[in-house]
């Protein structure tokens, strides 16, 4: 019985040393795995990678926000132009000037068509540009009004005169 109690006695003390050897083992594993997660990931290439990203992304909303400030006078100035054109006068050089404005506005967002924010100067560009054109179709129909009114004037008194002619040859 001797024997077998030393037997177990072995094993128990080779089975506590195997346990604790694979215990080990595995901690080392583990800590080297979370180690690698923690240092090698998270190192500072890639954070300053990011950062480098946002520090560059801040700097194209600041240059966005740059060049809407400084297009907003032009904008409204192009507004004030519009609001005070009269298609009557013979100002080719105001209408030309409109036009050279309005595709100043359009050429930024073609420069920078990549990014959906400069869609904004595309939109008004084509905005003002609708309205302009229909300040001046607007100002050629009225004018066909007041052409074809005088016509009507005209061709009321001809008849007036020609039917006062016929009562009198009448008589």
């Amino acid at each position: 019985m001797d024997n077998i109690e030393r037997e177990k006695q072995t094993r128990n003390r080779r089975e506590c040393i195997i346990g604790s050897v694979y215990v080990t083992l595995l901690f080392v594993i583990t800590t080297v795995v979370c180690c690698l997660c923690l240092f090698y990931y998270n190192s500072d290439e890639k954070t300053t990678a990011r950062k480098e990203f946002t520090i560059a992304k801040m700097d194209r909303i600041r240059g966005f926000q740059d060049m809407q400030s400084d297009k907003m006078v032009v904008i409204d100035s192009i507004y004030n132009k519009i609001k005070v054109f009269d298609p009557g006068i013979n100002a080719g050089y105001e209408e030309n000037d409109i036009k050279f404005y309005l595709n100043d506005i359009k050429s930024i967002y073609d420069k920078n068509s990549y990014d959906d924010r400069y869609k904004i100067f595309d939109r008004i560009s084509g905005f003002y540009r609708m309205w302009f054109d229909d300040k001046k179709e607007l100002w050629s129909k009225q004018q066909n009004i007041v052409i074809f009114k005088k016509n009507l004037e005209d061709c009321e008194i001809g008849l007036q005169k020609k039917q006062e002619e016929l009562k009198n040859t009448k008589k």
